[in-house]
């Protein structure tokens, strides 16, 4: 911001001369307030303090004074009601001043208290004379009204009505939690997060994208506390992009990617506000598409996928429960069938007497074998899941489970399947939904099957070769340079307070370096609630 030299004095002893004949060494800031007597100089300050974010607006006009006042108006565009800043405020001194005579104009010029309270009609007006005032005015949803040669600013409630713009989530339910959603319109999802978080570090760029759909994206990050080279690397990656236009945040997310032809996504992705308010505070960088009600997040490391909302509005004892059966379910969905597979194939002896015989005799008709008998029913199974989903909702639902019953039914009494397969790849099924988030349990989905192939080759052997590679393709994973699997590698004790189990909030103190290197302390470790002492 352009440095402006500063006079002390005690009181103005004129008014200055217009906005486009007032020089640097005329810019005077008085002793009982940090406005200048410039509008150019105020503007320029207050958007250093917001940290120059695309969302602020700034509207120069002329007060019908005599002579012309140069005015202006700040506002930040996601939270105010345009209407009311075009009836209240710049039709009265614009328009509503000529219909006064020429002796009363001319008073309003030098007399800014009588111009503000007989002029402006907008019910809540207050006059501020310092910077941290107005920045908290705007973030608030009320405009800023700046007249060239006065130091001084005035609060004009603007905020816009409550509304119910936001839509209800669909794939990420909570019970106690608010029911909000993004919806398509990314200036209603940047209110959504700036009435959130009233920050003046809250920073909104704008960018386009797209040579024919000129899509607007927005990229939102907290200066405080984000990494700027992880900004820097983001912006980097979005000038690269040369492509006609994108339907949906897919297609970001697949273009800048550290790790396009990886089946795990290294990209979280989201539809709450709370989930991505809660990112921003831990230092990470949203990313909101036009058209699209999700929201992206990097970087991301692979516990937030395994992380519900839910879990922050319950007790911390059931959150860490549900965290560990989404762990536990994402080691069924992997290597339930394939162990079924090679304990059938090659490893008998391992099964208890009884329940051998049990599978056996189960088997005893089937004309397949257990790899190609598991692989027809998971096979069947993501057949039905997949007409659950794009048929509409009353219809997909009973086709889902009545078709998975029927199939399932029918294949056992046909004896191509034995009963043992079928209670298999239903508690497989069953455990994949214990997964939060279906953008990270989908990649789990199609490793059962590479698992299956290696241990019908292979049997247990098979199954410990394929973990070992999938823990060896996690392990070199990476989003926008930070290692994917923290905390477990690299290995943090610290970090594990909040992204495997939830700890207490007085415990979590900390931001993890590995996301951001500033501003690291959350919050005081004083705060474990103590009894009153006698």
């Amino acid at each position: 911001m352009k440095k402006f030299r500063r006079k002390e004095i005690k009181k103005p002893k004129k008014i200055l001369p217009p906005m486009h004949e007032l020089g640097v060494e005329d810019i005077i800031c008085y002793a009982d307030t940090d406005l200048f007597n410039c509008l150019q100089a105020n503007i320029e300050k207050t958007r250093g303090l917001l940290n120059n974010t695309d969302d602020i607006a700034i509207r120069y006009f002329d007060i019908s004074t005599s002579p012309v006042l140069k005015g202006a108006i700040i506002y930040i565009k996601d939270l105010v009601d345009t209407d009311i800043i075009q009836t209240s405020i710049l039709t009265p001194l614009t328009l509503g001043l000529l219909k006064l005579p020429m002796e009363e104009r001319c008073n309003l010029f030098y007399d800014i208290d009588l111009l503000i309270n007989g002029v402006l009609v907008n019910a809540d007006i207050n006059t501020l004379k310092n910077s941290p005032l107005i920045v908290e005015a705007l973030l608030a949803g009320n405009s800023i009204l700046l007249f060239n040669g006065h130091p001084l600013a005035v609060s004009v409630n603007t905020l816009t009505e409550a509304e119910r713009k936001y839509a209800d989530p669909k794939t990420e339910k909570v019970i106690k939690g608010p029911q909000q959603g993004f919806v398509e319109n990314i200036d209603v999802n940047i209110s959504i997060l700036r009435k959130k978080l009233k920050s003046q570090h809250f920073v909104v760029k704008d960018h386009v994208i797209g040579r024919e759909s000129k899509s607007k994206i927005s990229i939102i990050y907290l200066s405080s506390i984000a990494d700027q080279g992880n900004v820097d690397e983001l912006f980097q990656r979005l000038a690269d992009i040369d492509i006609d236009g994108f339907v949906s945040s897919q297609y970001i997310e697949e273009l800048v990617t550290d790790e396009p032809t990886k089946i795990f996504s290294t990209i979280f992705s989201t539809e709450r506000p709370d989930r991505v308010e809660a990112m921003l505070l831990e230092g990470r960088i949203a990313i909101l598409c036009d058209g699209s009600p999700f929201c992206l997040v990097v970087p991301s490391i692979i516990t937030d996928f395994f992380i519900s909302s839910e879990s922050y509005y319950t007790s911390y004892y059931l959150a860490n429960f549900n965290r560990l059966l989404s762990y536990f379910g994402a080691l069924v969905v992997m290597f339930l069938p394939a162990t079924y597979v090679a304990v059938t194939t090659f490893h008998q002896e391992v099964l208890p007497t009884k329940l051998a015989l049990t599978i056996a005799g189960t088997r005893a008709g089937v004309p397949f074998p257990a790899f190609i008998e598991a692989l027809i029913m998971e096979i069947a199974f993501e057949a039905l899941r997949e007409a659950g989903t794009l048929l509409p909702t009353h219809i997909g639902q009973t086709i889902s489970i009545v078709g998975a019953l029927i199939i399932g039914q029918a294949a056992v009494e046909a004896g191509l399947v034995s009963p043992a397969v079928v209670i298999i790849v239903a508690t497989t099924a069953i455990f994949s939904f214990t997964i939060p988030y279906s953008n990270f349990s989908n990649g789990l989905r199609l490793t059962r099957f590479f698992n299956m192939t290696l241990a019908s080759i292979l049997g247990i052997y098979g199954i410990i070769t394929a973990a070992l590679l999938i823990a060896l393709n996690l392990i070199s994973m990476r989003s926008f340079g930070v290692p994917f699997m923290i905390p477990f590698a690299p290995f943090s004790l610290q970090e594990m307070k909040d992204w495997v189990l939830r700890f207490p909030q007085w415990a979590i103190t900390k931001r993890s370096q590995h996301i951001t290197k500033r501003n690291l302390i959350r919050k005081s470790n004083q705060l474990k609630p103590k009894p009153p002492q006698s």
